[in-house]
This record gives C-alpha cells, structure tokens and sequence, in this order.
C-alpha cells in the first residue's frame, strides 16, 4: 500500500514514482504522415505526475479529449484521496459507513477486495493505520514505531471486514483504508476510456511509470525502458506496449525516514516494509489491474510473487530481489527474446 504525501522521498516525484521510464528507446522521430501530430500534456495529480501522450491528425480534437481526461483523473482524486477531508474515502474513514456511495469509490474498492482475495492478503486496504503509525512515529520521534505498537495496529488490518453493498460501504469501527495502491491505475485506464471516446487511436497514458498504451504510436509500438534501480544509467530490459499496461513498485519510491531504511510498501500480515524485492513489474492489459498487482506480487515475493503471476491469464511480470536476481514470467522471456 502506498504511503502518506508528507514521506521522504527519493528525488522528483516524477522521476522516482516507479522504475520504468516514459522514454522511448527509439528517439525523436519524423512521422511518414507529417499531418499527424505530437500532442503531449503533463499535470500533477494524486501525488504524482500524469503524462498524456495523443498522436492525431486532429490537434484540436486531441487537446479537448486531453482536457477531459485530466478532468476525469481530477474528479477520481477528489473523490479517492486519503488526503482531501471532503473525498468520499476520507468520509468512510471518518464515520465508518458510508451512504450512497461514488461508482469510482465501490469499483475500486470491490476490485481490491478482489485482489485481497486473491493475494492471500498481501493486497490489503485496511493497511493504513500501519501508514499512518509510521508516520506518526517518525515525525514525532524521528524513528520507526516499536514492535508493541505495530502489533497493536496489525490488529486494525483486515480487508474481510470491508462490507460493501450497492448502497453502502462498511468498514470496522478501528479500520480506515487507502486506495493508494490502486487508483492511479484505475484514473489512467478512465483516461484512456476518455480518448477512446474521442477516436483517439495512439496515445499513452503515463502515471509515472504506470503506464497504458492505447494503440501504436506512428513509427511503430511504445518500446518503455526499465531503468535498473540500483543504476540509473543502466536499463534492464525493454517492454512493447500496444494496447495494454504496464505498472512497476519497488523499495526506491518514498521512505519515511532519511535515511531510507523503511520503505512505503507494507506487508499487511507483519506490519513492516516488504524487504525481498527490489521491485516487482507486472505486464497486463489495463492499468487497474497492473497497478494492484505489482504491489501484490511486490509483497509476496519472489517464489509466491512469481508463482501468482504465472497463474493468471494474460499477465506478465519481471521480479528484482533484494539479492539482484532478474526473474522474467514465460511470457517475457518470450517478448524479451523476440526483440
């Protein structure tokens, strides 16, 4: 799960969100069609930078459906923001129940319950009081909770105490949750449902580093390079996207203290950061689903991590561990070897 805004972090948010890169390894290009143009807008929204990206013959048409789309990511952050006191997630962590609630609120929820689930609760909303622990913690004393005061809060953490109907959401009267792991994916796959509408054919959508191409751009597919967390200079690996997403969590994103020891992304079942990996990336074909999964598969693990991935259809992903080991999933070592 994704920390609280006021966290050290590691340089620029948008240069340091996730390991992969918005540069494309194949440079500047003259496009054959000089009546296409390049359209490309950057904002800054739920804590981080959206990149879109629109190549079309209709620049006018481009920069409206651009306009909406940030619009749409807009709305999202008003109503999912941990941070705003007026979202709907804010109220349901006030009064425990919520009426009535957004569609954007039920569909993000339900989708990471589903993930919970299917994660064995290495994927769990109901983290963030561990969040806000740590926080509380190092701003008040400047280290780390002690282990009597983690136990105390793991026992807030359960996402099957998360009732939701069509009417209302329900939480436990200790809970409150965070969609931090989540909702920039769902915003981004919203994004490009907005381009779409607009006939968009070649875009891509970039919430640093979670990704979701629509289509190809002119001169061929978006080729995204994987920088290496350990070396900058270096990249890993190249990853084609055509129609489909990419999302990347690792222990580099943000800390809570200086000196970087303990990371943003908790293990929900110890109450501490997730220490095996590096990063985990994930390959599928929307944002919403990469953006929980590689956070899952970020706490599980090398052997568990790998093990879902392969289990499920249409996914993708690569593991760095702690130890500098690459694991690719069958698929990528398919995509890898083919470029």
């Amino acid at each position: 799960m994704k920390a609280k805004r006021n966290m050290q972090c590691t340089g620029q948010v948008y240069a340091q969100v996730l390991l992969i890169i918005a540069v494309l390894i194949t440079g500047t290009t003259v496009n054959a069609d000089s009546s296409i143009q390049k359209i490309s807008r950057s904002e800054e929204m739920m804590d981080t930078y959206f990149t879109i990206t629109v190549y079309s013959d209709k620049p006018e048409t481009a920069e409206t459906a651009i306009a909406e789309a940030f619009n749409k990511i807009k709305k999202i952050e008003s109503e999912l923001s941990v941070y705003s006191e007026d979202s709907g997630l804010s109220m349901l962590n006030r009064r425990k129940t919520l009426e009535s609630p957004s569609e954007d609120l039920k569909i993000n929820i339900n989708r990471a319950l589903y993930y919970s689930n299917l994660s064995n609760g290495a994927f769990d909303i109901t983290v963030q009081p561990i969040l806000d622990l740590y926080d509380r913690s190092f701003i008040e004393k400047n280290s780390a909770p002690s282990g009597e005061e983690i136990n105390k809060e793991l026992k807030k953490v359960d996402y099957k105490r998360v009732i939701i109907k069509d009417k209302e959401i329900k939480i436990g009267d200790d809970q409150s949750i965070t969609l931090g792991g989540i909702a920039k994916g769902y915003a981004v796959e919203k994004a490009v449902e907005i381009l779409r509408r607009h006939n968009i054919t070649m875009a891509l959508v970039d919430a640093s580093g979670n990704m979701r191409a629509l289509g190809k751009k002119p001169e061929g597919v978006w080729n995204v390079a994987m920088e290496d967390p350990r070396d900058m200079k270096n990249y890993i690996t190249i990853i084609p996207l055509d129609n489909n997403a990419v999302s990347t969590s690792g222990d580099y994103e943000r800390y809570f203290d200086e000196k970087m020891e303990y990371h943003h992304i908790i293990n929900p079942k110890t109450g501490y950061s997730a220490t095996e990996l590096i990063s985990a990336t994930i390959v599928t074909d929307n944002a919403f689903d990469a953006d929980a999964l590689s956070t899952a598969v970020f706490v599980l693990g090398k052997e568990r991590g790998m093990k879902l991935i392969e289990s499920l259809p249409g996914v993708e992903g690569l593991i760095i561990t702690r130890e500098r080991e690459i694991l690719r999933s069958s698929g990528l070592k398919q995509i890898n070897n083919n470029k």
